[in-house]
């Protein structure tokens, strides 16, 4: 919803040394139930105003929305970067990583 209305918003790339009690934390829960920020200082803002991962990211991109696409169970967004900015060498988590080397096994 935040998203719709504004029409920006920011990516962080987490590192592959990312906990899975980090992921959990900004990533699988919504920010309306929580204040994910309370105690939390390493971020800061982009350009666009909007915040960005400084602890266990090593990049970030603002994006400017241009596209959306209603897939029923959520809302895909497309747009144009505006700003990135490279935080660190470190190796980025991909979605691959985390099922492998990171999500708890059940």
């Amino acid at each position: 919803e935040i998203i719709e209305k504004t029409k920006k918003f920011n990516v962080s790339v987490l590192e592959d040394s990312v906990s899975f009690d980090f992921i959990r934390h900004f990533g699988m829960q919504s920010g309306r139930d929580c204040e994910k920020l309370d105690g939390f200082k390493d971020f800061s803002r982009s350009h666009n105003g909007l915040i960005y991962l400084t602890k266990n990211a090593n990049a970030f991109f603002s994006v400017e929305v241009e596209n959306q696409v209603d897939l029923d169970s959520h809302i895909l967004f497309t747009g144009k970067v505006i700003e990135s900015k490279k935080l660190s060498s470190n190796n980025s988590c991909t979605y691959s990583y985390y099922h492998k080397s990171i999500k708890p096994k059940i």
